[in-house]
């Protein structure tokens, strides 16, 4: 074998062989005369803006809080070290040493070539229904300029009888036997009166619904029955779609050259804004306890399988595995760039903003339940129930509710866009690699991938849409991506050999692959990914409450 610098040159041909072992065209021109990213910094930042998005805000704090606080913090650390580094480091060097995108790169084992085709069709079905959480967010952000916030009221066309809001403050008043209670429409006790003793602030049941789910389920999606009644479309969404899509396209409209200088907004503003939102809530009463409610360990929870589990879970699809975006999105780097490094910082990063955005939650939900005096339990929700009924709930009770609230979903805004950023440049890369006449014509042809996906879209903004986004969400983002992700593991590392990619690796980056990292693609990656499969499916975005 031929070496260089001491190092054998084992096998790259394997990867950028003739397209003997594929059927699909143009693998010479895919890896010769590659467009590369312009800095390393764009890079990172659209990774970093690809694995951090709606789940490490929405879902990420309550699983925590459900799961031990502080001590689910124990399993979540070992499931990055052993889960995520590893496959995250094996996608990245897949890409990256190969040149190729997850159309191709599977060439090392003809075996499973068709995996490029399935990941794309999954990807197609992302790109398709994944815009729609941006979709909401925009409407979101749009009402939040109208003085009362539309949420936060009842009264409203959309209202039921049954609605109840914590902002408004009509007072009546509710007997029971001798204890006479002052309630106001939020369904608070401001006082009580008992034998003469009064009380302050005793809360009530209250029965029906809040003015925010109202919001979110009657105006927002203005929900149908059930699968079978599809509805009309809605106006105000289909418009919404058509910004989403108008933003995207602009975004994407020369391809890694004009992402990766787009990130550098998209990517950092959510921090910004986030940490303003963490230090105004740290101020209102209540906000400490939240933040306690949320990191207090119960260690006891630790001895439950479940939790160990859901710590798998969460990391695996906060990190975003097994998509094929992070193969295509690493091909377009420096051949020698030190993609080892990039497992850490980027791995760390992504989680690391999940704990941080459960402190903003949590502060701001702390805030509410001590106003309502109930219970940070009693108004904790997960998933699109936290983004778009909880917070929204604590940001009308704050001083000045519009600017938070716009703050919020403005942050929410460019998180959303940076994900879609990446699945809608994956599958444009993927078809202009297949037809060179696409790359060609790139301007038109994303301008007409944009335009489908607004066409396609609309059937999400019927009455009914939301129950077809929640069948694309179960059945595509909950079980493929961990098929995908074990095939490639055990191909990697059985049928390719991991002592043969761990050289080539070395060849690529100047470094050793340590005894650790292979350990865990040969065994504990395969492993905890067979768990999650068998244990509790949930989506990386969690289902509409």
């Amino acid at each position: 074998m031929e070496k260089e610098n001491g190092v054998e040159l084992s096998s790259r041909s394997v990867f950028v062989s003739d397209t003997d072992v594929t059927d699909m065209p143009d693998t010479d021109e895919e890896t010769s005369d590659k467009e590369e990213w312009g800095t390393k910094m764009d890079f990172l930042l659209s990774v970093l803006g690809y694995t951090v998005g709606f789940g490490n805000v929405w879902r990420f704090p309550y699983v925590c809080m459900k799961n031990g606080g502080g001590a689910f913090l124990i399993p979540y650390l070992i499931t990055i070290f052993l889960l995520a580094v590893p496959m995250y480091f094996l996608e990245a060097s897949l890409g990256q040493f190969s040149g190729k995108t997850m159309r191709t790169v599977w060439s090392y084992c003809p075996l499973i070539r068709g995996e490029g085709i399935g990941l794309l069709l999954m990807m197609i079905a992302c790109v398709w229904y994944y815009v729609m959480l941006t979709t909401w967010v925009i409407y979101y952000l749009y009402q939040s300029f109208y003085s009362p916030l539309p949420w936060s009221t009842c009264g409203n066309e959309w209202n039921t009888p049954d609605c109840f809001s914590f902002t408004e403050t009509a007072n009546f008043n509710i007997s029971l036997g001798n204890a006479t209670f002052l309630v106001n429409s939020s369904g608070i006790a401001n006082s009580t009166s008992i034998g003469g003793i009064v009380n302050a602030s005793v809360p009530i049941m209250k029965r029906g619904h809040s003015s925010e789910e109202e919001f979110w389920q009657y105006k927002v999606l203005d929900i149908s029955s059930g699968f079978d009644d599809i509805g009309s479309v809605k106006g105000h969404l289909a418009l919404c779609l058509l910004i989403a899509w108008i933003v995207v396209y602009l975004c994407v409209i020369k391809g890694i050259k004009s992402t990766g200088k787009v990130v550098y907004v998209t990517v950092t503003l959510p921090y910004i804004l986030l940490s303003i939102l963490l230090i105004r809530s740290l101020t209102l009463p209540g906000a400490i306890d939240g933040v306690i409610f949320f990191v207090k360990p119960d260690f006891a929870s630790l001895m439950n399988i479940q939790v160990w589990l859901e710590a798998a879970i969460q990391v695996f699809y906060s990190v975003a595995m097994g998509w094929g975006v992070l193969i295509t999105l690493s091909s377009y780097n420096k051949f020698n760039n030190n993609c080892y490094r990039d497992a850490f910082l980027l791995t760390l990063a992504g989680e690391g903003t999940s704990l941080f955005a459960g402190f903003v939650i949590f502060s701001a939900l702390g805030f509410m339940a001590h106003k309502a005096n109930v219970s940070i339990l009693d108004v904790t929700k997960s998933g699109p129930g936290l983004g778009f009924v909880a917070y929204p709930e604590a940001l009308s009770q704050m001083p000045f509710p519009n600017f938070w609230a716009a703050l919020f979903f403005l942050a929410m805004f460019t998180v959303g866009l940076d994900s879609q950023f990446a699945f809608t440049e994956t599958v444009c890369i993927i078809f202009e690699e297949s037809f060179p006449l696409l790359k060609r014509r790139r301007t038109i042809f994303r301008g007409c991938l944009a335009a489908c996906g607004v066409i396609l879209g609309l059937a999400f903004c019927t009455q009914g849409g939301v129950y077809l986004f929640q069948l694309i969400d179960w059945y595509c983002a909950a079980f493929s991506p961990i098929l995908f992700t074990l095939m490639e593991c055990v191909t990697v590392s059985w049928v390719y050999g991991a002592e043969r990619f761990s050289r080539d690796i070395e060849m690529m980056i100047g470094r050793p692959v340590p005894m650790y990292m292979r350990f865990c693609w040969c065994f504990l990656s395969p492993i905890l990914t067979l768990q999650e499969e068998n244990g509790e499916t949930e989506t990386s975005i969690d289902h509409i409450r």
